[in-house]
């Protein structure tokens, strides 16, 4: 496979359908995918590589949370297009079942949804390529800022033939060819994502600004470059409540099967840490682990000897699943390492929560600090904290 850097040397300054034509017949013939939203921007990119061949596989994350109309927009492009190998990639149901039971993890944790519904499904999908399209341009600002026209993408290499257009050529382009506009456009949505997650923009912004609008976050996780990966770009941390104060969370949430980092504090997810039986074992910091409330808590006894954390999933006020766990943890199995409520705890359960052996709380709401801190301060019984070292030992 041709070196990234060579290859953006080769393609720079070509016109995207010679890009596209050197992608699809020379650099990898049968071995290339489009990757498209069909958003607000797709219909220039899918027309191009459709006029060089309409038989090139088409990939479209059906996260289940799309807007009706990106999924009309869809169909309609599709037929005039005269697409003919359109995927559609959802996510794991069982994955779903366990980790997002009443679809509202957008709301908890952004990060997790796209992982979950994004990162994971398309990892899985591209598994028979060695390079994909995608229609991100420079204008587009943020991480996107210095998009080069061929990076690479783990294993693979991410061509960007739209990486150098402005505006006036995708809107030229869509005039020329009378290509159909996604409704959503006109009243105000400039970057089409999932519905929860996308906003209309406003003048003066920037075209990706109704994207998670309010968050850090500007990318999903598919689009990250590499330099990004070396940071936490993929991994999550969460506002923290423990000893009755915010804290800054030590741990880092690593989703999916994401590289873990050679030393600090991690936290896998539970089917990550039955199936690597030497996970944490060749590195320094702690290990811990986020266990879904559909699961037997003893299932985790093999494993306490190498976790210092468990989090345990409060979905849902009325679930209390979780609690029982807890419980489980704390008297059955002697679990003393930390246990964090994860999900979406409420302050006016903290008092059955440190009961039950809990000692931190994720907190995603909008419940201030001062009624966590009068709620706490109501408790009269709290568990020590302590964790294991990895072989057993219980430290304070």
């Amino acid at each position: 496979m041709a070196r990234p850097e060579a290859l953006a040397a080769r393609l720079a300054g070509l016109p995207a359908n010679e890009i596209i034509r050197q992608a699809l017949h020379e650099l990898f013939p049968g071995r290339i995918a489009l990757v498209s939203s069909f958003g607000a921007e797709s219909a220039v990119l899918l027309h191009l590589v459709s006029t060089i061949d309409p038989a090139t596989p088409v990939l479209f994350l059906d996260t289940q949370k799309h807007f009706p109309e990106t999924l009309s927009y869809r169909n309609q492009l599709v037929e005039r297009l005269a697409l003919t190998d359109v995927r559609s990639i959802r996510p794991d149901p069982a994955l779903l079942a366990t980790r997002d039971p009443i679809g509202q993890l957008h709301a908890l944790s952004p990060d997790r949804c796209c992982a979950l519904r994004k990162v994971a499904p398309l990892e899985r999908a591209l598994a028979p390529f060695d390079a994909t399209f995608s229609g991100r341009k420079r204008f587009q600002g943020g991480l996107r800022s210095e998009l080069p026209v061929a990076e690479p993408d783990g294993a693979r290499l991410k061509i960007n033939p739209l990486a150098n257009w402005m505006p006036a050529d995708l809107e030229a382009h869509l005039l020329a060819h009378d290509l159909p506009r996604h409704p959503l456009v006109e009243r105000g949505f400039l970057s089409i994502g999932c519905a929860p997650c996308t906003d209309r923009v406003s003048a003066g912004e920037d075209s990706r600004a109704g994207r998670w609008r309010g968050l850090a976050k500007t990318e999903c996780g598919i689009h990250l470059p590499a330099s990004a990966l070396n940071g936490d770009s993929r991994r999550t941390r969460v506002p923290l409540i423990k000893d009755g104060a915010y804290v800054e969370d030590a741990w880092l949430r690593i989703e999916g099967e994401a590289p873990l980092p050679d030393d600090g504090d991690v936290i896998v997810d539970w089917s990550r840490l039955k199936e690597e039986a030497s996970l944490g074992h060749a590195r320094s910091g702690r290990l811990g682990v986020v266990f879904p409330n559909t699961e037997d808590a003893n299932a985790l006894s093999p494993h306490l000897g190498r976790i210092a954390l468990v989090a345990l999933e409060l979905p849902s006020f009325t679930d209390g699943r979780a609690f029982s766990q807890a419980s489980v943890l704390r008297h059955q199995l002697g679990f003393s390492g930390e246990l964090r409520a994860t999900g979406n705890p409420k302050a006016d359960q903290a008092a059955f929560l440190v009961r039950c052996g809990f000692d931190a709380f994720e907190v995603r709401g909008t419940q201030p600090l001062e009624v966590w801190s009068r709620m706490l301060a109501s408790v009269s019984r709290v568990y020590q904290r302590g964790y294991s070292d990895g072989a057993g030992e219980v430290k304070a």
